[in-house]
């Protein structure tokens, strides 16, 4: 009988390493939601960051989560809600610690970080015309990548109706001869910014990383994860007004079998069945009842001196105390009747 219940424990160990996880999958219909799937969103570029980080969104206010204490990387994208006081403060702890804000943006709310911060960087909030493009004139190709670490089996970028930065030294630029407001000039599309012990990226197209651009992107974006990318990944997804996260259902994770999972189990299970073949639990547990009445005894024993000390009598006192383990053994009797 004893065999078979070892069996069941062992089979029922081998099944809960080998069994399937069923994990929720959820959804987002918000531009630049790492949980949407959509043309606009940006799950596929969450997914290549996923090969080798652990990513965490964040769904509540930065103060609220507490980015400060974290370290790895802040990655904020396309953000559309202001940032508070308390947040900026809490995104200046993160930088001072050594983290790393990952800061993308054209028209959205992303310079209120960079004021916040006190820095002379900005987005321009303009676009600008590229004389070179991909289909249309809203699809300029940037061809100047100057950082040879984003610029390894790249040959040209895809924006998408970008803008671009100022008050800052760049790492891509457009062409000499792009077109803002009237003048011409290459515009700073990714700089890099040092702050505290930590360091700020500023990309002023978001939209290159969604998934109808990452196709055309595929090489940039994996260059731009390995470089930019350190530790684990936060994502602010709180920013974004038309967040609107929902279950779609779920996906069935299968397990690969984890050897040393599996020899722990049969070591475990062999190793409590000659525990309790052995008797061991026997002498195990008479060795801790037998401590535990010699401690009563020598409380017991220094309860009778601290009261002898007291003026009271020996004698009596063993007598009383006779009584009462007279009477206690008297009702553990009747209790067995």
């Amino acid at each position: 009988m004893m065999k078979v219940s070892y069996l069941i424990l062992l089979s029922f160990a081998i099944f809960l390493i080998i069994s399937p996880i069923s994990v929720p999958l959820f959804q987002s219909t918000a531009e630049f939601s790492i949980f949407n799937q959509n043309w606009n969103g940006c799950s596929k570029f969450i997914e290549e960051a996923l090969e080798s980080s652990s990513v965490h969104p964040i769904l509540s206010p930065l103060d609220s989560f507490g980015i400060g204490s974290r370290r790895g990387t802040l990655l904020i994208i396309g953000p559309d809600l202001g940032y508070s006081s308390e947040e900026i403060e809490e995104i200046k702890l993160f930088l001072q610690k050594g983290g790393t804000l990952v800061l993308m943006d054209d028209f959205g709310t992303g310079n209120q970080i960079l004021e916040g911060l006190n820095l002379s960087a900005r987005f321009s909030r303009r676009d600008f015309t590229e004389i070179f493009y991909e289909g249309n004139g809203s699809l300029p190709e940037i061809i100047r990548i100057t950082d040879p670490e984003l610029s390894r089996g790249v040959d040209r970028i895809t924006l998408n109706v970008p803008s671009f930065i100022t008050g800052a030294e760049g790492e891509i630029y457009s062409s000499r001869i792009s077109i803002s407001s009237g003048s011409f000039g290459e515009r700073i599309i990714m700089a890099e910014l040092r702050y505290g012990e930590g360091r700020i990226i500023l990309f002023s197209d978001p939209s290159v990383f969604i998934n109808e651009m990452f196709p055309l992107n595929e090489k940039f974006i994996e260059n731009f994860i390995e470089r930019n990318f350190e530790g684990d990944v936060y994502v602010d997804e709180a920013h974004h007004s038309n967040f609107n996260l929902y279950q779609t259902g779920t996906v069935v994770l299968k397990r690969e079998v984890d050897r040393n999972l599996l020899f722990l189990a049969f070591f475990s299970v062999a190793l409590l069945s000659i525990f309790i073949e052995s008797r061991t639990h026997d002498r195990v547990l008479n060795f801790i009842l037998r401590r535990f009445r010699k401690e009563e005894e020598s409380d017991l024993k220094t309860l009778i001196e601290s009261f002898v000390e007291r003026g009271f009598e020996r004698e009596k006192l063993m007598r009383i105390i006779e009584g009462i383990e007279r009477g206690r053994k008297l009702g553990d009797w009747n209790e067995r009747r």
